[in-house]
């Protein structure tokens, strides 16, 4: 018989299923909506324990998951079952995942808490944790097209492993990246099953403008990320363009039936974009940042 915490380098498509089943009570029991990137859960690399999982009389009342894209810093977000709460299990489950952390000599560890997770955000206080900032998960209601008055010459394409210089300069060029944790970052999502990057390009000439990432779980989900427009030409439509036909590429080559994406709440200028696509503000996730020195 299962019982106590038991370290993952992967699920099992049985514990999967039950991951997923304590993920959909917990959410209906407080209505909220927890971050588990569930593409990442069911492709993890093999040998690195990055799940773990709590037993009770054999059933599985508590999971953690670390999501790691950088060497300098991981993402980690859990739940316990309601009923199996305020024993301690979430704490026992975090002190394990700092373990690893610590062995890996990760400086930085990013707790995503659901805003509408009380006992979230006071785990995270008590453990030390500072709020850091919020985004908004947006979901795609009904696709808008842009008016065929407003479209110019850019098209899209899926980027292989010799766009990586250019991937680097582009993602340099819209987020606050060390060149090191940008190369880190391009090389673990140019490739993959379901990891998806585009390049958006302009005119005949085809001068890349433009990138935009997703990772995609065929004929279920496609979650829209690291999408920027190089500075000197933002403002003139090209965003909107880019993320239309990025989201017909997810429909039509990957048949994703529903796409998410998520902005932080204090860029406006992007949740209009995403709102004029036919994106709509579904939830908020709060992160929280434990420094480890």
């Amino acid at each position: 018989m299962k019982q106590g915490i038991y370290a993952r380098a992967g699920l099992s498509s049985e514990e999967l299923e039950e991951v997923r089943a304590l993920w959909e009570l917990c959410n209906k029991h407080e209505g909220i909506d927890i971050k588990l990137n569930w593409s990442t859960l069911s492709s993890r690399p093999a040998g690195v324990t990055n799940d773990f999982v709590y037993y009770e009389n054999d059933r599985i009342v508590g999971f953690l998951a670390i999501y790691s894209f950088l060497s300098t810093e991981v993402e980690i977000s859990g739940m316990v079952h309601p009923e199996a709460r305020r024993r301690g299990i979430f704490h026992q489950l975090v002190q394990r995942a700092l373990e690893v952390c610590s062995q890996r000599e990760v400086p930085k560890l990013i707790f995503i808490n659901e805003r509408g997770s009380e006992s979230g955000k006071a785990f995270l206080t008590k453990l030390g944790a500072e709020y850091s900032f919020s985004e908004y998960v947006m979901e795609l209601k009904e696709q808008v097209i842009p008016p065929a008055s407003t479209q110019t010459e850019l098209s899209i394409r899926l980027a292989d492993s010799s766009d990586t210089e250019l991937l680097v300069k582009l993602n340099m060029s819209g987020f606050d990246m060390t060149e090191a944790d940008t190369r880190e970052y391009v090389s673990q999502t140019i490739t993959g099953d379901k990891e998806r990057t585009w390049i958006a390009e302009l005119g005949a000439s085809k001068e890349p403008i433009g990138k935009l990432g997703a990772m995609v779980e065929p004929g279920v989900s496609g979650f829209i990320y690291g999408f920027c427009v190089l500075p000197g030409i933002r403002g003139k439509g090209y965003g909107r363009q880019i993320l239309s036909q990025t989201i017909t590429a997810l429909k039509e080559q990957d048949q994703a039936e529903h796409i998410k994406l998520e902005v932080s709440v204090e860029n406006e200028k992007a949740l209009g974009l995403y709102e004029s696509c036919g994106f709509a503000t579904k939830n908020a996730n709060d992160y929280y940042v434990l420094l480890r020195g």
